[in-house]
């Protein structure tokens, strides 16, 4: 009866596709360091999900954002292995430590603000939005606030390492981009006194959604909060590139 059991479970084997065969052997558990992303993961939506955006970004997923699902398919396993091929990286679909930091260097590039002076050495004079053939779009900002941005960066870098020293530098940047915010409303108000009135409505009302949302990640990162702090900037700076484009009739 043994030796009956053996030969049916054999036949068994035999019967089952190749292909579950295959996926059976790259499901495997294997060693990796703590981290890495590879095809059929489970349990890593988000970061997942973030490598995604950054291959999107990069150029290497495709042209449709619906592709960052959170899921580690052949798209994603495929993407990774042309970035690692491009890079000089052994090319095995997998996300180790080496693979993840070229990746971070590449998206940290890709989040550092474009702008200053155009391929001829001209300042442009005002933000304004280029967009990239994968429907992706960024802001490049003109020669004034590459600098407002640099004098916040400062700010920030040379205002220590504790985090108090550090919550006192994002201070200061926010400093210089609310200074921005009110020259930029005077500019349109000049530009435009017959709106005066409105322009001025205008910024009552962004600056009580600023402080309105302020409020609501002092209430989710605790105050004082460096995060927070930091989303505040991002979002001055942003309306500073609204109005930038306003007044140069863009939008």
């Amino acid at each position: 009866m043994k030796a009956l059991r053996t030969v049916l479970v054999c036949l068994m084997i035999l019967l089952v596709p190749l292909s579950v065969l295959a996926e059976i052997e790259y499901t495997e558990e294997m060693e990796y360091p703590e981290g890495t992303l590879f095809r059929g993961i489970y349990g890593y939506t988000e970061e997942i999900e973030f490598l995604q955006y950054q291959l999107f970004y990069a150029g290497y997923l495709g042209d449709d954002i619906s592709e960052v699902d959170g899921k580690f398919g052949k798209k994603t396993e495929a993407a990774v292995r042309q970035f690692q091929k491009d890079h000089g990286i052994d090319v095995t679909g997998i996300v180790c430590p080496n693979t993840q930091n070229a990746l971070d260097d590449e998206w940290e590039n890709m989040m550092e603000p474009q702008g200053g002076d155009n391929e001829y050495g001209e300042p442009y004079p005002y933000c304004y939005i280029e967009h990239y053939a994968n429907g992706t779009q960024s802001v490049v900002l003109c020669s004034g606030h590459m600098q407002v941005y640099a004098e916040a960066a400062d700010a920030v870098s040379l205002a220590g390492t504790t985090d108090e020293e550090l919550i006192e530098g994002l201070q200061a940047g926010i400093t210089c981009w609310m200074e921005e915010v009110k020259s930029l409303y005077q500019q349109w108000a000049n530009l435009r006194p017959e709106y005066a009135q409105q322009i001025t409505a205008h910024q009552e009302a962004f600056m009580d959604y600023y402080r309105a949302q302020l409020g609501i990640w002092n209430a989710h990162f605790g105050t004082p909060s460096m995060a927070a702090l930091e989303k505040a900037m991002e979002m001055l700076a942003e309306h500073c590139s609204e109005l930038c484009m306003i007044l140069s009739g863009a939008i």
